[in-house]
């Protein structure tokens, strides 16, 4: 997989426009998806305004096969996948998607996670005495210590685990919504298409006419190995 994700363009030399086109895939047919339009209504008689229209995920097909087996607004999808992925990155027990290096049996892995869990653990309760003794020092000391073990295991994690650059940043971040944020559309789609392939199913009879987001129609298929 290139890191060089800033060069990534869609077809015919042109920059992606939306985050899950092409990425999104069909629950019937597995086909990837593509940006359509729907209505957003009907027109009422004698009125000569422009009909509403919005922007939808639908089923490409495949060839030789039919197509628009299923469909989704474009702005429920990226809102569902935006933040089951900012949740995912930011759970401290995630695992980024990886090139296996060594260590199959993932117990140093595992180990050197448990050791950043029980040193962050450890600066909360120095955290709480230096708050009830007044004494910011105690925790200011022991934040030079632990701090650069946890720099250490998080280093030796990269390279055990060969890890994609983009979605590496998230690993130390205080916060994956600023370090989303911080990034472009086609780093977006990078880091959706790095770790998880969502799955649009067809609308159930109980909840047609649903508005907002349907979480029951998104299927989340999140990748293990990097490609």
């Amino acid at each position: 997989m290139s890191s060089d994700v800033g060069a990534t363009t869609a077809k015919r030399g042109r920059p992606p426009r939306y985050l899950l086109s092409s990425i999104a895939v069909c629950g019937v047919c597995g086909a990837s998806t593509r940006i359509g339009s729907q209505n957003a209504g009907t027109r009422p008689a004698g009125s000569k305004e422009p009909i509403q229209r919005y922007r939808v995920y639908e089923c490409a097909g495949s060839p030789g096969g039919t197509g628009f087996h299923v469909s989704m607004r474009q702005e429920h999808l990226d809102e569902i996948v935006t933040d089951a992925v900012l949740a995912r990155v930011s759970d401290m027990d995630f695992e980024i998607p990886r090139t296996l290096s060594g260590d199959k049996d993932d117990i140093e892995r595992r180990a050197l996670r448990l050791q950043i869990k029980a040193d962050y653990i450890w600066l909360n309760r120095v955290k709480e005495e230096a708050e009830k003794r007044v004494q910011p020092e105690l925790l200011e000391r022991q934040e030079q210590i632990v701090f650069p073990k946890i720099e250490a295991a998080y280093n030796r994690l990269d390279v055990l685990e060969n890890l994609d650059p983009l979605v590496r940043r998230f690993r130390r971040a205080e916060s994956a919504l600023i370090v989303w944020e911080g990034m472009t559309l086609v780093q977006h789609r990078h880091v959706v298409r790095t770790l998880v392939i969502p799955r649009i199913d067809p609308v159930s009879e109980e909840a047609r006419g649903q508005r907002g987001p349907n979480l029951d129609r998104v299927k989340l298929i999140w990748r293990t190995h990097s490609e």
